[in-house]
């Protein structure tokens, strides 16, 4: 477990120690006051986004009230998009290419820290105190998620002293390297957040509109085409999906795999005229792995280390 503290040493870059130490718990405790400010408060501001040597400016709304939760994000920089989630759904908005996508609302990369059980998570990550930090002129406590393997990847994580809202969040390699960031530079909160402004999709009615494929939790005891052997601890099959892609007239599975923070996509499809993904291949934060395997295409991705979607490219095997 040495590499463990070395990783947490690195993880400690450029933060102020803490006036006192506390406990474990007391982690746990404000990671789980993050979850409720994040879904529980209205706030509105401005971050960047920062993955594969790309930076990205956001404006963000994000209201509730008795229908639920409703948040609504514009890109400032690059290509023009906007994207609006509630409860059920996620609608992205493309004016360059004239297109709304409509999906099913799923909770992976960066949003899924805002939904993360610390509880269940403290098997597969250690959770600590970093100290203190100042990010969009408000005081921030640093927490560190860090994995206990190489198959996950880690975070910082900078929580306002206030209100507990996530400031900034650093993901961190197995190196404990920084591959991407979200950082507010603006905030404000409460009473003083006006709603979400005009619609949108007023005006849109000739874009064109595409539904994305609904993906499905697994219920207990439902089997799919394929199974896994060895998996990292704490990975299970969170969602599935078995569809028919009518641009090539081929069926293709769809499986989530999680551990309750990090997640791999598993895509399997009948082997093509032209080959897939052979191998691994890597950009920013999302690894990449493929193979064939009886006749079929298994191509892994997600935003987890190499190691992780080589691991889950070769545990998978067809169930007879």
């Amino acid at each position: 477990m040495k590499w463990l503290f070395v990783i947490a040493a690195l993880f400690s870059a450029s933060v102020q120690p803490a006036a006192a130490n506390v406990t474990g718990e007391d982690v746990q405790t404000w990671l789980q006051r993050m979850v409720g400010a994040l879904h529980a408060l209205d706030y509105e501001g401005t971050f960047v986004y920062l993955h594969n040597n790309h930076l990205e400016t956001i404006r963000v709304t994000h209201t509730v009230d008795d229908s639920g939760e409703r948040e609504r994000l514009i890109s400032l920089n690059g290509a023009a998009r906007e994207v609006v989630r509630d409860d059920a759904s996620v609608t992205c908005v493309s004016p360059d290419t004239r297109s709304v996508s409509v999906g099913r609302r799923m909770l992976q990369g960066f949003h899924a820290i805002f939904s993360m059980d610390v509880g269940r998570l403290s098997d597969y990550y250690d959770f600590r105190f970093l100290g203190d930090a100042r990010v969009a002129g408000r005081g921030a406590r640093v927490v560190a998620i860090i994995p206990r393997d190489g198959f996950r990847y880690g975070y910082r994580i900078y929580l306002d002293k206030g209100n507990f809202l996530s400031l900034k969040s650093d993901m961190m390699n197995e190196d404990g390297d920084l591959i991407s960031q979200v950082m507010f530079t603006s905030l404000e909160t409460g009473s003083q957040i006006k709603g979400m402004g005009e619609s949108s999709l007023e005006g849109k009615e000739d874009y064109r509109w595409v539904t994305q494929r609904p993906m499905h939790p697994l219920p207990d005891g439902q089997r799919v085409s394929w199974a896994f052997r060895e998996l990292p601890a704490g990975f299970e099959i969170g969602l599935y999906a078995h569809s028919l892609v009518n641009s090539r007239q081929f069926e293709m599975d769809h499986i989530v795999l999680s551990d309750g923070l990090a997640s791999v996509s598993v895509y399997v499809e009948p082997e093509g005229k032209e080959p897939g993904l052979r191998g691994a291949a890597r950009m920013g934060a999302i690894s990449a792995f493929g193979r064939t395997l009886d006749g079929y295409q298994v191509t892994v991705v997600g935003e987890v280390p190499a190691a992780m979607v080589e691991r889950v490219a070769k545990a998978i095997h067809p169930v007879p």
